[in-house]
């Protein structure tokens, strides 16, 4: 049974892997490795707003698959621009609407006051609400 008491805050994860815009995608794809991740949130330098998001299956389609070099190419290029941010306080259902209706599998969590809080995925979102509560 599904848990729909949860919130975006309870499935998120907030140890969050950034880069830089400004980062080649080769780059981005070593940090994702190395730190186990699919997404990384992206950011230009000296700017606390987040600009957008990146993941494994960007830099597949949009890199990869159109033979482009990814040392050449920049995360900005490819990059989700303006993700869509999650509020912390979203429940299950209101998730997994904005997933489907915005067709992507991962997005930035904001507070009220639009700072950035974690990531969720879809992954997250399926993994915690199907899982029997304690």
């Amino acid at each position: 049974m599904a848990n729909y008491a949860l919130l975006a805050r309870d499935m998120m994860q907030t140890e969050l892997a950034v880069i830089s815009g400004e980062a080649s995608v080769e780059v981005a794809a070593a940090h994702m490795r190395r730190e186990g991740v699919r997404s990384l949130i992206v950011h230009y330098p000296g700017h606390p707003e987040v600009i957008g998001i990146v993941t494994y299956t960007d830099i597949v389609c949009k890199v990869l698959a159109e033979g482009l070099h990814p040392a050449t190419v920049r995360v900005q290029q490819i990059a989700a621009a303006q993700a869509q941010a999650i509020l912390e306080s979203a429940d299950v259902q209101s998730v997994a609407r904005i997933f489907r209706e915005a067709g992507f599998g991962h997005a930035p969590v904001v507070d009220a006051h639009g700072t950035l809080v974690g990531v969720i995925s879809m992954t997250d979102l399926v993994t915690e609400a199907i899982t029997e509560p304690d």
